[in-house]
Parts: C-alpha cells; sequence; structure tokens
C-alpha cells in the first residue's frame, strides 16, 4: 500500500511540475524578451520517513533537540505488547546467507550458523530444512531498509547474502 501511494504522490509532483514548465513556456511565447522560470513544487510526502517510527527518529544523535511530552505509560504499553507477541510471526524481512540441497548442505548449513553467531552474535540466527533443501537465515527486520543496511556489514563477510521477504518475529525494541 505504501509503494501504491508513493508512486501517486511522485505521479502527481511530476505532473504538476509538467504543467507548470507549460505555462512558463507558453508566457516565454507571449513574452520575446523576457523569460520566468518558476520554481519546481516541493513534494507532498517525504519518502525518506516511510516505514519509520517516531522510536527510530528520537535515537538519532543529528545535533537537532527533540522533546516529546507523553505519558510514560505509552512506551510501557508498547513493550509490554511486543513481550507479549513475542511469539506472533509478521511479515517483514531477513537476510539468506546459505540455501542448499547438496548430500554436505546440513553440515555446511551447520557450520556457517556457528561461524555467523560468532562473529554477528548480536543478529538472530535461523536454520531450517524444507524438503530438499537447508537455508541459514539471519535477522527480524521490519523494513526491507533496515535489511539492506545490515546486509552492508555482512556482505564483506559473506558475498552470496541476499535480501528475503519471510515471517519474522517481532524484532527487540
Amino acid at each position: 500500500m505504501r509503494y501504491i501511494v508513493t508512486i501517486i504522490f511522485a505521479f502527481i509532483s511530476s505532473s504538476l511540475f509538467a504543467q507548470n514548465q507549460e505555462v512558463v513556456q507558453s508566457q516565454a511565447l507571449q513574452q520575446q524578451d523576457t523569460v520566468t522560470v518558476a520554481q519546481p513544487m516541493a513534494p507532498l510526502a517525504d519518502s525518506s520517513l516511510v516505514g519509520t517510527s517516531i522510536f527510530q527518529l528520537l535515537g538519532r544523535n543529528e545535533g537537532g533537540k527533540v522533546t516529546v511530552n507523553q505519558p510514560q505509560e505509552f512506551e510501557q504499553a508498547y513493550r509490554t505488547y511486543v513481550k507479549g507477541n513475542k511469539d506472533r510471526k509478521r511479515n517483514g524481512y531477513r537476510i539468506r546467507l546459505f540455501f542448499d540441497n547438496k548430500q554436505t548442505a546440513r553440515v555446511e548449513s551447520e557450520e556457517l550458523e556457528k561461524a555467523f553467531k560468532e562473529q554477528f552474535p548480536q543478529i538472530p540466527t535461523y536454520r531450517s530444512y524444507t524438503n530438499p533443501f537447508f537455508k541459514v537465515v539471519v535477522g527480524d527486520y521490519r523494513t526491507k531498509s533496515d535489511a539492506i543496511r545490515e546486509l552492508k556489514n555482512i556482505l564483506p563477510y559473506y558475498p552470496k547474502a541476499i535480501v528475503v521477504k519471510e515471517s519474522i518475529y517481532f524484532p527487540a525494541i
């Protein structure tokens, strides 16, 4: 749904910009000695904030100061909700490190999982078998951009790693 809204905003912005340019061109034709260039319209929404929560924005240290006045119970209720639903899955993204069905795939997946846990102990690791494939995926990311950000840290060690859409557990806050 977010992608549809983003596409609609982009289409509206580009069509308004095109209409604005047509007005400038017609004015230029009417006034041969003077040309006025209109400024393009600002976008209606900031797409860089899609999928970002207020808690993530407050965690950034970009030199500014933000003060949020809210009851302490609000954040506590949110944390209680996440803890109460930690076993419930939702749609999200993970990073796939291994996917194979060779005879040695089980041993390879176990070794890769162990090595990854030693390198990145803070990232949860999941190894599974779905006949006939063994696979190893890591992380629980709500958005694809979060998964891609982490993928950049993992790629130097695991160059075949890719982001995949999967059911995830609620990530830790």
